[in-house]
């Protein structure tokens, strides 16, 4: 969202639409270099990991299937920047956004805390966080599972595949609105 942003604040997009390109291609690039960008994130992560102790106790196609499904996220929430960084004005308004959406949604879930001692209407809320399953399908997947209780909510039961829907459903919506947002804020 930031880099989208900086990029149409500093007219770089607009020399890459006066190149003989496909308009599209500008957003193609953007949401590829921010996977590739992500993708380094998610090895360091992995790699300091492993240097304090972390170890993937599941077998390799799991793992695979694991760092795929965390691609596959970070692929979906590209489009959710585009949109942002299409719609607001200034690298300022991206940030504080982004910052007052995000840090909220990471914490209301089974990231850094379980859900069984929270209030019933937050335990729903938390675990039907999409990030929620996330989180459990790749501990899962890693072989580091935290069980869920019998009451947890469906999307902790199935993580792997609430993840999918909960991926491929974001990346449906956000991409289309996201390439209207950025068509109509480059084509003014």
């Amino acid at each position: 969202a930031v880099g989208l942003t900086s990029d149409i604040d500093k007219g770089i997009v607009d020399r890459m639409r006066s190149l003989p390109i496909r308009p599209a291609s500008v957003l193609v690039g953007r949401s590829l270099s921010s996977l590739i960008h992500s993708s380094i994130g998610i090895l360091v992560m992995s790699l300091t990991g492993l240097v304090v102790g972390w170890r993937i106790r599941g077998s390799l196609a799991d793992a695979v299937l694991a760092y795929a499904l965390l691609l596959m996220w970070g692929f979906a929430m590209i489009w959710v920047g585009i949109l942002v960084g299409s719609s607001m004005r200034s690298v300022e308004a991206v940030n504080g956004l982004m910052f007052t959406t995000m840090f909220p949604i990471t914490f209301l879930a089974k990231t850094f805390a379980p859900t069984d001692g929270m209030p019933h209407w937050l335990r729903v809320i938390a675990e039907w966080n999409p990030i929620s399953s996330l989180v459990q399908a790749v501990r899962q997947l890693w072989g580091n599972d935290v069980p869920v209780s019998a009451e947890a909510q469906l999307p902790l039961h199935h993580p792997v595949l609430t993840t999918l829907l909960w991926t491929i459903g974001i990346t449906v919506v956000m991409a289309p609105l996201a390439v209207r947002a950025f068509n109509r804020r480059t084509q003014q």
